[in-house]
């Protein structure tokens, strides 16, 4: 019976200090906010009796030790960054095909070389752009074009 009066006077309690921070909040954008977490938080105290006379509807949530977490995260970190390297290349390899269509050329391959420094930043370090052997002599340029472009070390391969 006294856990019947406990949550009665809970409940009441909430409603007592819910109006009173209601009467609080100015009307505006906030209110429809605040009236929304308040509807929660009456709920939850509503429905908190069945919660624990029924343990089987309490949600239980896995709890992750500290190592797990940063394992995770740093799984996370390492996904990210690959994602960031791809898109990084697809990008870098448009912008060579684009530079390399403006004279006429069409490449076989595009291999794009990233290091990261220990600051965790990306750097362009090469791109190995394999072309046709007849585009040797009439490209004698090329090399420094794309080096300028880029802003990296460019290796031209004919084949």
């Amino acid at each position: 019976m006294s856990a019947l009066i406990q949550w009665a006077f809970a409940l009441c309690a909430a409603m007592v200090a819910m109006g009173l921070c209601r009467m609080l909040i100015p009307n505006s954008g906030m209110e429809k906010t605040f009236r929304f977490v308040v509807s929660v938080f009456f709920l939850t105290i509503l429905l908190s009796p069945a919660a624990i006379r029924f343990p089987n509807l309490m949600i239980d949530l896995p709890l992750h030790t500290q190592a797990e977490t940063m394992q995770r995260s740093a799984h996370l970190d390492e996904m990210t960054h690959q994602q960031a390297l791809r898109i990084a290349q697809g990008q870098l390899r448009q912008i060579v095909n684009e530079k390399l269509s403006q004279r006429g050329i069409n490449a076989h391959s595009i291999a794009i070389n990233f290091t990261t420094n220990p600051g965790g930043e990306i750097l362009l370090e090469s791109v190995v752009i394999t072309l046709d052997e007849a585009h040797r002599e009439s490209q004698s340029g090329l090399r420094a074009f794309l080096e300028s472009e880029l802003g990296c070390l460019v290796l031209l391969h004919y084949v």
